[in-house]
This record gives structure tokens, C-alpha cells and sequence, in this order.
């Protein structure tokens, strides 16, 4: 099971088995709302070409939960 950036060891990458005939753009899309995120998913299955003619297993990164940082340190700031 691989894994992205320094969630690594809590949130695993999910994957999408025998990917054909399509582009990460069109995952990153599907997946996130937003194609020009395919970068990460790019980056994770270590390939810069964002067609796949073959069929491939893809690593989808996890998404961070979005929200407010909390407050850190002694002092809560």
C-alpha cells in the first residue's frame, strides 16, 4: 500500500485498478473536482505524462481534511 507526503503513515494512497484510455486529468477531475490536480497524482505513480494508453494501476494521494489549523505551542497560538 503506498503512501503521500507526511500523512504517510496514517492516510494510505487508494487505487484505481486497470486504468486505460484516459488521462490523469480526467482522474484528478473525477477524484477531486479539479483537473489540474493531477499533479500529485503524477508525482505519486512517478510519471510525468498525464495519458494512459495501458492499463495501469493509479495511486490516488489522500486529501487533507480542510478546515482551520488549530492552535499550537504553550500558548495555544
Amino acid at each position: 500500500m503506498a503512501t503521500f507526503g507526511y500523512v504517510a503513515a496514517t492516510i494510505p494512497a487508494s487505487v484505481q485498478r486497470g486504468v486505460s484510455g484516459t488521462t490523469l486529468f480526467q482522474i484528478a477531475m473525477l477524484q477531486w473536482g479539479d483537473a489540474l490536480q493531477w499533479v500529485p497524482i503524477a508525482r505519486l505513480n512517478q510519471t510525468l505524462d498525464p495519458w494512459i494508453f495501458t492499463p495501469t494501476d493509479i495511486l490516488i494521494p489522500p486529501i487533507l481534511p480542510a478546515g482551520p489549523i488549530p492552535p499550537t505551542g504553550i500558548l495555544g497560538q
